[in-house]
């Protein structure tokens, strides 16, 4: 617990003072007091998490007993040495875990000449040195223990000096660093070694075979880095408990040699590129196995009906492993201490046993959502846990929503079937609910007005239903951030009282039947929202000014309303929409809970949630998810909108896809446009737009939707390799617009492909005289396949700077290629 006070100079009395722990001390000082260098028979001194600044004063060199010392978890901001510590001869534990060592050049001079240390934590200290080979290690401790060296800038350079602890170094831990290349056989020469964790790195290549040299080694964690090849023979990890391999490119199948590892208690091979059979055999003595996680792999599970396991687990972990039979897996039953069950989009098409509602009720994460799993789960509460998380989406669960227990977290029931009114989602009562998902169900009937008891709900959907009435005034108490009530029948207008949830990032209420002008309150009030769709309602009125207040916008559905007026020039004001350095994060919704308490890493295993937007998208609707933050976008077609296109409108430069069709727009397309450079999709469609199109449309290198159809546009369309590469579709109804991709030329334009004959038998006579291809044919044909191939290839397959790049070349070689081309075809006309 942490203390105040003072430290005060009457410590000096106590002249044999041996042991001074004043960690999470809150105190006046700000920097530790210079006397404590004077109480030299201190053995033990902590000075952990006081939020001490400025620098480690070199007095404490003068405690030469000293054994401990601990100074984690502080400030210090001018640490510029560490060469006190070379006074400390009797030192054997260190800590100076997430102490600003940046600035300090000789802390490894430092280490070195503490011949009597065994412990050393410099965790999240922001090093980076490079050891250079001729380092001396002549006078350093050749007894080091453990060494913990997570959350820093090490290089691979690091590993030689490791290497210096082959006898004496029990645990090591690189997690979250720098490491680049291949693992060094050489850790196999650390014949001690109990611990190696290299989480979190960019090491690569296969996994050394001489990892299980060490017969000592009993936690190997090697997660999230990009090693490949198939994992090494386990029977040399006879002693092996923890094996973490998650989030590599590990290929290959496991080996029946996992028999073998008696010892096993934890084993994470999830997220490779793993497939082949699992059966009994490879669990068939690992008794003492208590965390299972092969997900996301392609495994397929052969395990029998009959099936006994030899141990009982905690967690267990099968999502999108295939099984062989597609029945709910049987020995499931079996298993009385599983707190966290994942076993979605693993191709289950079955009814859900009866014995399941018979497990102990104890699951804090429930997962068989992505599956065909049929009946009802009015026996739900009976399994699970308070503080539980529970996903049941996407299977053809029935009948009423059950109830649940007082202190769920999670509860995503979405895409089943679902029914009955919608007066029972009142029976969740939990307050600790903060993730509710009941969409694509056939719930109907009025929202009931219960929300005043969910004060954590920061997710609500309940899109796709079937409700009806109005929507609550009460859903404004809440603490909600994303709210989808989209494709229901709700009417009237959006309540006043949603004008306090101004933590709103997500709203969208399309495809209902919602009236009433466009509240001016949304851009006052709800200055973090990222999402607005009001798309299919019955909303009229002109936009208010204030709607130019949401700078963090990135996504702005309108459409299909009788909105009217004018756009407004404000809208450049949408900061998000005008910044093309990136995207924001939309959401990080998800839910942390202790996943594995027994571990004494605290591991916690995270719920997201992903919200779902249909957008219209280069004319065809599409769902999107994952990718959401990558989308900007406005759409305001199918309204009444008049007046001209605010040339304001381009200033927005990151949009990606802009839709201002079906309203009664006049006057030009701004000459501006072409600002607009990240646009993919592009619809002015159905207007009364006029005037000539501008030259800028052609610098619109990334568009791969045109639609300018229905206007009255005139004139000649721009030449660009971009805009003649979209059909006539795209510019129909435009009776004065001519030239390509349209069939009707432009008065003086020449025709760029001539017809040539190839029949006639006298041609063929003449072309036997005379040599028709010649190099200048040859070259322009060469140089416009490469220049062709290369578009195709990097501009279109690889990523936007090289396809803008690319557009700009052919810009400037285009008229060089087309003068070559001119050239041979009238000489091959002449010598026709």
């Amino acid at each position: 617990m942490p203390f105040k006070g003072e430290i005060g100079s009457s410590l000096l009395e106590l002249q044999y003072l041996t042991y001074l722990d004043l960690s999470l001390f809150e105190g006046s000082e700000t920097s530790i007091p210079k006397f404590i260098g004077s109480l030299t028979n201190l053995r033990y001194l902590n000075f952990s998490g006081c939020n001490f600044i400025g620098t480690i004063p070199y007095q404490l060199g003068n405690l030469t007993r000293l054994v401990s010392l601990d100074l984690s978890f502080n400030n210090f901001d001018k640490v510029e040495s560490l060469m006190f510590l070379s006074h400390l001869p009797a030192l054997k534990h260190l800590e100076m875990r997430y102490t600003n060592l940046r600035q300090t050049t000789d802390w490894l001079r430092a280490i070195n000449m503490l011949h009597s240390l065994l412990n050393l934590h410099l965790s999240g200290c922001g090093l980076s040195v490079v050891i250079p080979p001729p380092l001396s290690l002549a006078n350093s401790s050749k007894s080091l223990a453990i060494i913990d060296f997570c959350v820093n800038e090490f290089s691979s350079s690091i590993f030689p000096w490791l290497l210096n602890f082959n006898n004496s170094l029990l645990s090591l831990n690189l997690e979250l660093n720098q490491l680049q290349g291949q693992i060094p056989d050489t850790f196999g020469n650390m014949i001690a070694l109990q611990h190696l964790n290299l989480a979190f790195n960019h090491l690569e290549g296969r996994i050394p075979i001489s990892l299980g040299n060490p017969f000592s080694l009993e936690t190997l964690d090697l997660s999230w880095n990009n090693l490949t090849g198939e994992v090494p023979n386990l029977s040399n990890f006879s002693f092996i408990k923890e094996l973490r391999l998650p989030m590599n490119k590990l290929n290959g199948s496991l080996t029946e040699s996992t028999d073998l590892l008696s010892n096993l208690e934890v084993m994470d091979i999830s997220s490779n590129s793993m497939n082949g059979v699992i059966s009994d055999i490879h669990f068939l003595t690992l008794s003492k196995l208590r965390h299972l996680d092969i997900s996301l792999n392609s495994f397929t599970l052969n395990l029998s009906s009959y099936w006994v396991p030899p141990f009982q687990l905690d967690i267990l972990i099968m999502s999108s492993c295939k099984q062989l039979e597609p029945h709910f897996p049987q020995w499931l039953q079996t298993q009385k201490r599983i707190i966290h069950l994942d076993i979605s989009n693993s191709r289950i098409s079955d009814g859900i046993s009866d014995w399941f509602w018979e497990l102990p009720p104890i699951l804090m994460y429930l997962n068989l959502s992505g599956n065909l799993i049929c009946g009802e789960v009015q026996k739900l509460p009976f399994i699970v846990d308070n503080f539980s998380a529970i996903d049941m989406s996407s299977n053809c669960f029935h009948g009423s929503k059950p109830p649940l227990p007082p202190n769920i977290t999670v509860l995503n029931l979405s895409g089943n079937r679902f029914s009955r009114n919608a007066s029972n989602l009142c029976s969740i009562s939990g307050e600790y609910l903060n993730n509710l998902d009941v969409s694509d169900n056939s719930l109907s009937g009025e929202l009931p007005d219960c929300w005043t008891n969910w004060k954590k709900l920061g997710i609500l959907n309940l899109a796709n239903n079937n409700f009806s009435g109005s929507i609550p005034a009460s859903l404004a108490l809440l603490p909600i951030e994303a709210l989808q009530l989209r494709n229901n029948c709700f009417s009237g207008e959006l309540p006043p009282s949603l004008s306090n949830c101004t933590g709103l990032k997500f709203l969208d209420v399309g495809e209902n039947r919602l009236f009433g002008t466009i509240p001016a309150w949304i851009g006052e009030n709800l200055p973090s929202l990222i999402v607005l769709r009001l798309r299919s309602n019955r909303i009229y009125g002109s936009l208010h000014l204030q709607l130019c207040h949401l700078t963090s916008l990135q996504i702005l559905d309108l459409s299909n309303n009788s909105i009217s007026g004018g756009i407004p020039q404000c809208l450049s004001n949408f900061t998000a929409m005008a910044s093309n350095s990136g995207t924001v994060e939309i959401f990080d919704n998800s839910y942390s809970y202790l996943l594995d308490p027994w571990t004494t890493k605290g591991w916690y295993k995270d719920v997201p949630y992903v919200n779902i937007v249909m957008i219209l998208w280069k004319g065809t609707e599409r769902e999107y998810g994952n990718t959401l933050g990558l989308v900007k976008c406005i759409d305001f077609s199918s309204n009444n909108f008049s007046g001209k296109i605010p040339g304001e409108i381009t200033r927005l430069v990151g949009l990606l896809s802009l839709n201002l069709s079906n309203n009664q727009l006049t006057g030009v397309i701004p000459h501006s446009i072409g600002h607009l450079n990240l646009l993919e999709s592009l619809d002015l469609s159905a207007n009364h737009l006029s005037g000539k199109l501008p030259e800028g449309l052609g610098d619109l290198n990334f568009l791969s939707y045109l639609n300018l159809s229905y206007n009255n546009f005139s004139g000649q369309i721009p030449r660009s390799t971009q805009l003649q590469s979209f059909d006539n579709t795209s510019f129909k109804g435009n009776a004065g617009l001519c030239g390509e991709p349209l069939p009707n030329r432009c008065p003086g334009e020449k025709v760029a492909r001539p017809s040539i004959n190839r029949g006639s038998e006298n041609t063929d006579k003449r072309v036997g005289k005379r040599e028709i291809i010649t190099s200048g044919f040859y070259i322009s044909m060469g140089v416009g396949f490469a220049t062709g191939f290369w578009g195709v290839c990097c501009s279109l397959l690889l990523y936007r700077p090289w396809r803008h790049a690319y557009f700009h070349f052919l810009d400037r070689v285009g008229s060089w290629l087309y003068v070559r081309a001119v050239i041979s075809i009238a000489k091959l006309q002449r010598m026709l």
